[in-house]
């Protein structure tokens, strides 16, 4: 992997001031470059920060992505350095870097998925962020027996959350559902796509419920699809192929649709919500203030009785 340094004083060092994307880079081009950047504008609003420009963030990828390569890329921004304490500089200087490594081993699927002892909350002013503070999935991660690579993460309350580095769906009779981003779940692009490629339902699960679902998977950037095969100890129907038409397998791993972007940074954040699929669920779910109206039916939300 790429070194890159950031000073002591960093704020992203310090206090977790900032935010990252992980970009699956296929031959030279990053997957879904729309929802990414789409995503990192919004948590920059959120946390009241200014953005770069387009130019720097795309300049700092294609210093860190050689032509043709296939892997993955981390891209922060922070807030840059600063005085002592919580509060930040008047005009922040941010810190934009990224570095690149090699794809993780191909995920062996269908994988055993059980909760980790460790539980996972988060203040509701970063609902859906991916911020720089990590440090609750370090300790879900390393939490996990040996042999597995994830574990399902619960809220204070027992309600499921996610997995420790992805987001996580099932189905039962009705249809897909997936949990709400609530207890400091990262609302996440692939997870984004499979919202609208499923119609899926945001519904708030104790681990109980799960005695209903028929079938489950993991996503993230690198790896949209991983089928679950074992549940809370019970096993699941096999499932061979992914539950939506479009996936392809890159370099061993499914992946949704390129997106495309003629202009993965258009001038206004409003725009770069509208034209992402990441965006459109965001507006619906997180409830962002746009100024477009978000085209098509909203994600249905259901708790449990």
């Amino acid at each position: 992997m790429n070194p890159v340094e950031l000073p002591v004083g960093d704020r992203g060092c310090a206090f977790g001031d900032g935010l990252f994307e992980t970009l699956f880079v296929h031959e030279g081009q990053v997957i879904r470059i729309a929802d990414h950047l789409a995503r990192l504008r919004f948590g920059l609003a959120r946390l009241g920060l200014p953005e770069p420009s387009g130019e720097r963030v795309l300049a700092v990828l294609d210093e860190a992505i050689k032509p043709g390569a296939t892997g993955v890329c981390k891209l922060m921004v922070t807030a840059g350095s600063g005085p002592r304490g919580y509060r930040r500089p008047d005009q922040p200087a941010l810190t934009v870097a990224a570095t690149f490594g090699l794809l993780p081993p191909v995920p062996v699927v269908p994988m055993p998925l059980d909760p980790v002892p460790v539980a996972v909350e988060g203040a509701h002013a970063l609902r859906g962020l991916k911020h720089l503070n990590r440090l609750v999935q370090v300790l879900g991660q390393q939490a996990l027996p040996d042999g597995r690579v994830e574990g399902l993460m619960l809220d204070p309350a027992g309600r499921v959350v996610s997995g420790t580095m992805s987001n996580f769906f099932w189905r039962e009779r009705d249809g897909w559902h997936t949990p709400p981003l609530v207890g400091g779940a990262i609302a996440g692009t692939r997870r984004a796509w499979w919202i609208e490629a499923l119609g899926s339902r945001i519904t708030s699960c104790a681990p109980g419920r799960l005695a209903l679902a028929e079938a489950a998977f993991l996503c993230n950037a690198v790896s949209a699809w991983r089928p679950v095969g074992t549940l809370l100890g019970r096993a699941l129907a096999k499932t061979d192929a992914p539950p939506a038409e479009g996936l392809e397998q890159v370099d061993g791993r499914w992946q949704p649709p390129d997106d495309i972007a003629t202009n993965p940074w258009p001038d206004g954040l409003s725009e770069a919500l509208a034209n992402s699929v990441w965006g459109r669920v965001a507006c619906r779910e997180i409830g962002v203030v746009c100024a477009w109206d978000s085209p098509g039916p909203s994600p249905s939300e259901s708790t449990e009785n």
